[in-house]
């Protein structure tokens, strides 16, 4: 192997898991190295002030992102932005904004948050920064011992106590509903029982007494109940999502119907050695639990990839937990 692959894979204790593709190894070293070199610059002390721009980062993580696609042409395949509305360098830097580990001032300056916070997952702990102590690296997570500043990953992700089921009965709450002037000739209803990714189970009929219709793929959204021969309608409003943390929390109501009507999500964890394990899950996620994802384990396909990841075996109780919180069911095969 190349010295500084090596050398790479030492200093963040990323090992190849077995028969793993070279292009894969190197892509994942590099992925992780460069989401490292992200908080690093956050470091960088100029003139009194600790921190850089945002356009700094961004500029920094390019050249880099450039000098290793000379060095290693066979990982630049994983991180084409043509599936991404955004470039990597920019991705890695709003995850970290979004998950904690950078703060944004007033001049729009990015500091490292080293706070102290961590998650204890399998044997080790997400740290949310660069800590004093060796520590390794999972995806874009550094990973260390648990702190006395500890925080539950349902803290983390910022939700609330409900589980998926009693998040679809608040939802279809019959207080809230209404007959409403709507023609639903006029709508679309979401089937949970369809055998399709949610973005594809949207037909004429409502073939479930709970659902949520839409007059186009743009709007409005109304979630709808059938009681006796009558549709009772409310508001569900779904505002424009971007890269935030808590966008594309719509697909939490789906997850939660299709696992209210026995049609989950489904997610398949498939081990590839003692160390090291691919999760498929069968739809998009929620931005919550998608940059959880990010944090701890690696894209697999490419760095945009968001239904194929690579984690640690340690690691899968809290995936497992968190995935099936929402309503995917989660089985392990061979």
């Amino acid at each position: 192997m190349n010295e500084l692959l090596a050398t790479m894979s030492t200093d963040m204790g990323i090992n190849r898991f077995r028969d793993e593709p070279e292009d894969s190894f190197i892509y994942r070293l590099c992925y992780s190295a460069l989401g490292h070199w992200c908080l690093r610059i956050a470091q960088n002390l100029s003139n009194g002030s600790i921190g850089t721009t945002k356009n700094n980062q961004t500029v920094v993580l390019n050249e880099l992102m450039l000098r290793y696609s000379e060095l290693f042409p066979i990982a630049e395949k994983y991180v084409d932005p043509s599936n991404s509305n955004m470039s990597f360098p920019v991705h890695i830097r709003r995850v970290y904004e979004e998950t904690g580990y950078l703060l944004t001032d007033d001049n729009n300056r990015n500091r490292l948050a080293n706070f102290g916070r961590s998650i204890p997952i399998g044997k080790t702990a997400l740290f949310f920064g660069i800590p004093d102590t060796k520590y390794s690296i999972n995806g874009l997570g550094t990973f260390t011992n648990p702190t006395d500043y500890k925080v539950s990953v349902r803290e983390f992700l910022v939700r609330d106590e409900l589980t998926w089921e009693e998040y679809f009965q608040s939802k279809f709450d019959i207080i809230e509903f209404y007959e409403r002037d709507i023609n639903p000739d006029e709508l679309e209803f979401f089937n949970p029982q369809s055998n399709n990714v949610p973005s594809q189970s949207w037909g004429k009929q409502m073939d479930t007494d709970c659902s949520v219709a839409r007059k186009s793929k743009w709007g409005p959204f109304y979630r709808v109940i059938r009681a006796t021969d009558v549709l009772l309608f409310a508001d569900e409003p779904i505002e424009p999502q971007s890269d935030g943390l808590t966008s594309y929390e719509y697909r939490r109501l789906y997850f939660a119907l299709k696992a209210h009507y026995m049609k989950p999500i489904k997610a398949t964890i498939i081990r590839q050695d003692e160390e090291y394990s691919k999760l498929r899950i069968g739809g998009h996620l929620p931005n919550r639990e998608y940059y959880f994802l990010l944090l701890l384990s690696w894209p697999v396909n490419s760095a945009f990839d968001k239904v194929n990841f690579l984690l640690r075996n340690d690691f899968i109780p809290e995936v497992t937990a968190a995935l099936r919180n929402i309503g995917v069911d989660v089985r392990e095969g061979m």
